[in-house]
């Protein structure tokens, strides 16, 4: 049997991964939530799924956020249905129910923020989506070789929801030449991910690390625009759940509630 890790990672996105900026999101979030499996089967699934009977009598719904919060826009109508089902006081205790169950998880969020116009020039002969993915791969790194390093030397597997045949299809070679070409232009020391495993997830399946990853995306970009004031107002009961769940890891250790923000390379 292979010896796989403790750990799982599951990857979802927020923001347009080019380098043209929209002007109500100027970013690229690239979340990548650290499970560790026997939390995740014992306690997350079970939970997650228990919300779904509770509001919907099956678990037959795959949560998105931009579903949750733009309804109105979901063109196919069998989906745009189950959310439909979310309103007055019956969408406001989901949400409490909701935010109850990701502030309880155990999990932990290492977003890559990539804020395209304070990117340097130099960097943008890069598809924005590789750099956001290397520097999570360095992260998770950094973490797990500061709290148990016996984990670098198991099989990891990282799942990204499938985002089209040529995008996966680069995503593919995302541990060659072009990460080798980020890690030399940075002067660092190269980093192993040869024990990382790259595995494409089509968004229908159901998966409960790939929906909570989603549903984190987009609120941890507003609160990275908030903290820079390129945004008013965010939701603070999402934020200060956001804020247990961050970490930011590097050469000196890992702190809690910071964001890899690329604009800083």
């Amino acid at each position: 049997m292979r010896n796989f890790s403790d750990f799982v990672v599951y990857v979802d996105e927020s923001g347009d991964a080019v380098w043209s900026s929209q002007q109500d999101y100027p970013i690229l979030n690239v979340n990548f939530c650290l499970f560790r499996k026997s939390d995740y089967l014992q306690q997350i699934v079970p939970k997650f799924n228990a919300l779904k009977f509770k509001y919907w009598g099956c678990d037959n719904i795959v949560l998105h956020e931009r579903d949750l919060r733009k309804t109105d826009k979901i063109n196919d109508l069998s989906v745009r249905s189950k959310y439909e089902v979310l309103s007055g006081e019956t969408k406001d205790a989901f949400f409490r129910d909701l935010h109850a169950f990701l502030k309880e998880a155990n999990f932990l969020i290492f977003a890559v923020v990539i804020d395209k116009n304070k990117v340097p020039l130099k960097y943008k002969e890069f598809d924005p989506y590789h750099i956001a993915v290397y520097r999570g791969f360095r992260q998770i790194h950094s973490y797990l070789a500061d709290v148990s390093p016996s984990e670098l030397t198991k099989v990891l597997h990282f799942v990204f929801e499938k985002r089209g045949h040529r995008d996966d299809h680069a995503l593919s070679k995302a541990l060659s030449s072009s990460f080798r070409q980020l890690l030399l232009l940075q002067n660092e020391a190269v980093f192993d991910f040869s024990n990382f495993r790259l595995e494409l997830m089509d968004k229908k399946s159901n998966s409960t690390g790939l929906q909570i990853s989603d549903l984190n995306a987009r609120p941890v970009g507003n609160y990275y625009l908030l903290s820079t004031s390129q945004k008013s107002k965010t939701d603070q009961r999402v934020t200060e759940i956001i804020k247990t769940k961050l970490r930011f890891c590097d050469f000196e250790g890992c702190r809690e509630g910071e964001l890899d923000a690329v604009h800083l390379l």
